[in-house]
């Protein structure tokens, strides 16, 4: 019988101006760190509206945390700096990658564990606060 150590790693690699980046997905640890730090994205997996403009505000940093994770570097400054850096082009390649490795089955079910799993339905005021939101922001 194999073993969790037999499993080999689902990867996607994207090549980026010429460079291939290995993409393994968003990990546990990278999911816990988006959901906390972006409370708007507990909130849409759980079907509670989001303000669009609050999407405006938080976009920029959402992708380049979601990369980061999504390339095996969830909560490291260094490498969302270098993800916000990169070419709108580059920033969707990745991001379909992510999705891809991270949700094969699709959005649909994967939220349906997760929120399962975590029991993020109901209130949320439960769950950790984001860590960089702006001053004064409204959730």
């Amino acid at each position: 019988m194999a073993g969790l150590l037999d499993i080999a790693a689902v990867a996607e690699t994207v090549t980026i101006n010429g460079t291939k980046v290995d993409v393994p997905g968003v990990s546990a640890k990278g999911i816990a760190h988006l959901l906390a730090r972006f409370p708007e994205m507990r909130m849409a997996m759980t079907g509670r509206g989001v303000d669009v403009s609050r999407w405006l505000e938080i976009g920029g940093d959402a992708v380049a945390a979601i990369i980061a994770a999504g390339t095996g570097h969830p909560g490291e400054e260094e490498y969302e700096a270098a993800a916000g850096r990169l070419g709108i082009e580059a920033q969707a390649d990745l991001i379909a990658a992510i999705l891809k490795v991270t949700m094969p089955g699709g959005p649909g079910p994967f939220v349906e564990k997760l929120t399962a799993q975590l029991g993020l339905v109901g209130d949320l005021s439960n769950m950790a606060p984001a860590t960089k939101s702006p001053k004064g922001s409204k959730h």
